[in-house]
């Protein structure tokens, strides 16, 4: 039975794309991209814009007999190189990992999205559809969609939290989230600027909002413990009416701490839910035949894109260890970066923002749906053997982080 076609559950990604990103974005905190900016920055940009220069230098000689068009090969591995954020935090939400390999794994497949789907929109596609493209419009319009994103994705997080300080009901507060999540990516999307990078903005603004008062919350609920402690051991006898505001007060405060974090617990069921029927309708548009006959080329860029990958996370960790600001990586982080690289229904959407009548759509069709499948079987897997034979060092790691803090 068939539950999609391609082009309707391309419109499923997009309906889904803001509640999955807002629950990966909820996951990072302002500090953790202040203290890693320089590393993702690394990881979600220069890295996916260097798979890409390398891969058409592959391409070249994998894909001649094709004679695909520069635009043609840079869409192609734009689509191939675009993480799911959501299977990574999957995996990484059943151990124990050290904080900073968490955010530069979950951050980097955050961001890389961003960046990949940038590359693909006003780069890829404009040169597919015979638009010249130099390199100084390249940068121009780069700086262009982000700048733009980011201020959308401001104004929209700060929205959010003026909206949330209006409720103090639970269902309005983890509603408004969500809409602050729809309303940053149709507002950059109506403006043809990166709806995902607006989406990623405004939830990390609103939540880092959020965070800074439920800690002034925390540090009342702190003030008024000791203040009844003391009054509970001192023989003083207090109004009740100053003992009863000061219990109504930490009754208070800790039902919106604790609300808050409800909120996000639910925020990630349902991402979690939304990831599963996105996987279970992808079943739908998988046409067997298309990808026996595309094998091939399907297992060399698999291959491809697998090396390219385990270079760039090489290259890092080369430079990583060198930069005092960039995090250390060594041969396990190494390994667990590369795959972490799983892909995801964002290729899918990519896939139908291509031309119609494009000629090589049949071809980019098997490729981009075997890498996901071949991508969410071995990396997934691989990770999770990775993360499992190295459980006691990680969790020496996790435990020594934490200690240190």
């Amino acid at each position: 039975m068939v539950l999609f076609s391609e082009e309707t559950f391309a419109e499923l990604v997009l309906f889904l794309i803001p509640i999955l990103i807002a629950s990966d974005a909820l996951q990072l905190k302002l500090d953790d991209l202040k203290k890693n900016g320089w590393s993702l920055l690394y990881l979600a940009v220069v890295a996916v814009v260097l798979s890409i220069i390398s891969g058409f230098i592959v391409a070249n000689t994998l894909f001649v007999e094709y004679g695909l068009g520069v635009g043609a090969i840079i869409a192609l591995f734009a689509m191939v190189l675009a993480t799911d954020p959501v299977s990574v935090v999957s995996v990484f939400s059943s151990f124990k990992v050290p904080h900073k390999l968490k955010i530069l794994a979950e951050g980097e497949s955050l961001f890389n999205d961003a960046t990949a789907l940038i590359i693909f929109s006003f780069i890829a596609l404009p040169m597919i559809n015979g638009v010249d493209i130099t390199g100084g419009d390249i940068v121009t319009v780069s700086l262009k969609v982000i700048i733009l994103s980011i201020i959308i994705g401001l104004l929209s997080g700060f929205l959010g939290v003026l909206l949330m300080r209006m409720t103090q009901d639970d269902m309005s507060e983890l509603v408004l989230i969500i809409f602050t999540g729809y309303l940053s990516f149709e507002i950059a999307e109506h403006f043809h600027v990166a709806g995902l990078l607006a989406v990623i903005v405004a939830i990390i603004t609103l939540n880092h909002v959020t965070e800074k008062s439920l800690k002034e919350a925390d540090r009342r609920i702190r003030k008024s413990k000791r203040i009844l402690d003391k009054t509970n051991k001192s023989r003083k006898i207090f109004s009740s009416r100053f003992m009863s505001g000061i219990s109504n007060k930490l009754n208070s405060d800790i039902t919106t701490v604790e609300k808050h974090k409800q909120n996000l617990n639910y925020i990630a069921v349902l991402a979690l839910l939304a990831n599963a029927f996105l996987f279970i309708s992808m079943a739908s548009i998988v046409n067997l035949d298309l990808l026996l006959k595309y094998q091939t080329e399907i297992l060399w860029m698999f291959l491809v894109t697998t090396t390219i990958r385990a270079l760039m996370m090489a290259k890092f960790a080369f430079i990583s260890n060198k930069f005092q600001k960039m995090t250390d990586v060594g041969r396990r982080w190494w390994s667990v970066l590369l795959f972490s690289g799983i892909k995801g229904g964002l290729s899918i959407v990519m896939l139908q923002m291509l031309p119609a009548g494009f000629a090589h759509q049949e071809l980019f069709n098997a490729i981009v749906v075997g890498i996901i499948l071949l991508s969410t079987i071995t990396y997934a897997l691989t990770l999770v053997i990775i993360i499992t034979k190295n459980k006691r060092i990680f969790e020496a790691e996790y435990d020594a982080e934490h200690h240190r803090n």
